[in-house]
């Protein structure tokens, strides 16, 4: 009898953690969600294709592949269908994941250019 009572404890109390852990995480997506709201509009700036796409064969061919399809790093054809233009700045600009950031080694202006050259990749 006292082994059962132990054992319903103990299921109890991992039912409770798993489901305060659940909590713990959508509120911390909604936060990234507002913070991705509450994000500057990038610059009303034209896109430059070609300085881009030098960009890109610059920085980015090695992990992303000559046609975007994915090597070391994942496949950016559709990026665009996925990400806003100002959520790949901001990978970009800090990294995610195994990818760097590129906020010490490409000006402000390039990273904007190369986010609105990926946001169009649908």
């Amino acid at each position: 009898m006292m082994y059962r009572w132990t054992m319903v404890m103990l299921g109890a109390i991992a039912c409770f953690l798993g489901v305060t852990v659940l909590f713990m995480k959508a509120e911390q997506r909604q936060n990234e969600i507002k913070h991705e709201a509450a994000a500057p509009a990038l610059p009303d700036t034209p896109l430059n294709a070609q300085a881009a796409e030098a960009i890109y064969k610059q920085s980015c061919l090695a992990c992303h592949g000559a046609e975007l399809e994915g090597k070391l790093g994942p496949n950016l054809q559709k990026v665009g269908g996925k990400l806003s233009d100002q959520q790949i700045y901001k990978v970009l600009l800090n990294g995610k994941g195994g990818m760097p950031a590129f906020k010490s080694t490409l000006k402000d202006e390039e990273l904007v250019n190369l986010a609105k050259w990926l946001a169009e990749k649908k």
